[in-house]
């Protein structure tokens, strides 16, 4: 099982990390990466370069993502 926690008083990580350690059978993994909602940052920001590369023939409407959404799932339903 594997669990993330996040701890804002840098003081406290000491405490808490030798708190963990004397549970048996946990492994403590130091992530060195800042978070942006929920990725690392390193990542976030490649996704953001990759959004501002798109050009408009990219893209595709509204209208046009939801006649794919509903086709898909016309093929899935019709599986069953």
């Amino acid at each position: 099982m594997n669990l993330t926690i996040e701890i804002e008083n840098k003081e406290d990580y000491p405490f808490i990390k030798k708190l963990l350690e004397s549970l048996k059978g946990v492994k403590i993994i130091e992530n060195k990466y800042e978070i942006i909602e929920g990725v690392p940052a390193h990542v976030f920001e490649e996704i953001e370069k990759y959004g501002e590369s798109l050009k408009e023939e990219d893209l595709i409407s509204k209208k046009d993502f939801f006649k794919l959404i509903d086709e898909e799932i016309c093929k899935l339903n019709s599986q069953k």
